[in-house]
Order: C-alpha cells, then sequence, then structure tokens
C-alpha cells in the first residue's frame, strides 16, 4: 500500500464527470478516480477550506462515529472490479479493528475530514493506466493544488451567500432597516453580492 493525498478536481475530458487526483505522499505515483458530483462538492469543501452552516452527510457520518467512540484510523483503496475502484474504511473502536467496505469518493471525504491516511494498492496504479489507455481517455495533468475555488466550492459559497440574503431579505419585509451606515458593514454586503455571481478560472 502507498499513501496518497489528494491534490485536486477535475472534469474528465470525455464524460465530464468530475475527477479527484490523488499523488503519492513520498513519490510520484498518481491516480485519478472519478466520482459523483456530490461526493466532488464534499471533497471540494474540505480541500478550499469551506465550511457549511449544517453538517453535511460525511460531516454527520464522523460526528456519529467520533458519539460512539470510534476513529478513523485510515481509508484504502483496496480493488478493481468491472472497472470500478473499491474502498474500505479501517475504523478503531475500543480495542476492536472494524474494516467497511465502502466507494472510494466517500473514503476519501471522510479522510480529509478525519485526518486520516489514504491508502492505494500498488498494483492498481498501473492497473488504472492501462484501463484508461484501453478506453482511449483524455489525459488529464494532475493539479497541485486545490486552494483556489473550483465550481463546487463556488456552489456551496452560492448557497451560503442567498442564505445570507434570505436573511436580509427578510429585515426588509418587516421594515427593519440595514445598518448600511456602517462602512464595514457595507463592505460586507457588496462582497456578498459578488459572491452570488462568482467567476472561476479552476472549473470541476
Amino acid at each position: 500500500m502507498l499513501e496518497m493525498r489528494v491534490t485536486g478536481l477535475g472534469l474528465d475530458a470525455a464524460s465530464k464527470t468530475p475527477v479527484v487526483y490523488l499523488r503519492q505522499v513520498d513519490g510520484e505515483a498518481r491516480l485519478s478516480i472519478l466520482v459523483g458530483a456530490m461526493e466532488a462538492l464534499s471533497i471540494s469543501l474540505m480541500l478550499n477550506g469551506e465550511q457549511l452552516p449544517r453538517p453535511l452527510t460525511h460531516d454527520l457520518l464522523l460526528m456519529c462515529l467520533k458519539a460512539m467512540g470510534a476513529r478513523l484510523g485510515g481509508v484504502e483503496i483496496c480493488d478493481m472490479r468491472d472497472g470500478l475502484y473499491l474502498a474500505a474504511l479501517n475504523l478503531r473502536l475500543a480495542d476492536k479493528a472494524i474494516r467497511l467496505d465502502c466507494r472510494p469518493s466517500d473514503a476519501v471525504a471522510l479522510a480529509l475530514r478525519a485526518q486520516a491516511p489514504i491508502f492505494v494498492r500498488s498494483s492498481l496504479l498501473t492497473q488504472g493506466r492501462e484501463d484508461a489507455a484501453q478506453t482511449g481517455a483524455a489525459a488529464t495533468t494532475p493539479r497541485e493544488s486545490a486552494q483556489r475555488p473550483d465550481a463546487a466550492s463556488d456552489m456551496a459559497r452560492q448557497a451560503e451567500a442567498r442564505r445570507k440574503a434570505d436573511v436580509l431579505n427578510g429585515m426588509l419585509l418587516r421594515g427593519r432597516d440595514l445598518p448600511h451606515a456602517d462602512p464595514d458593514v457595507e463592505r460586507r454586503y457588496r462582497e456578498l453580492l459578488r459572491v452570488l455571481e462568482p467567476v472561476t478560472s479552476q472549473k470541476m
């Protein structure tokens, strides 16, 4: 098993499906995995340091594990069957080791939240390259940084901005004045409006 880290998200040129990029921690091995849109959003939020007011599914699952006294020791992308990657969660509960089958996208999203290591079976790195060559998948350069906003984190920011805009609209409907006299508050309102119409150079 090789320890990997997430280097970013992209979009597969052929299928227009989100891709998560992984790279070996102490080496050059790489792996790209197609993931669903919601899982890409969940991963992107962690890569970009975004926080939502309410927990998403992966946040909730990690909260449940902690409430039960369990700890995520690490995740593994361990096999491929019928063109699909398989993964596993390695949990510790008291003195018991528990291994759970899961999707790689869920494993990555949970590992990022728990700051747990991500391992990939070395044989999959070669196998993944062979499958890509056979299917004619377009080569995509893995992103080395996910700090710039992408389409998924834009979605999260827009949702939060609209929530705030609804609060302001409710204040107006109730006849309350907005604190526009304060320059700092006015600046925040202008930033809020800008978030509602984001322009990003890096798309998921």
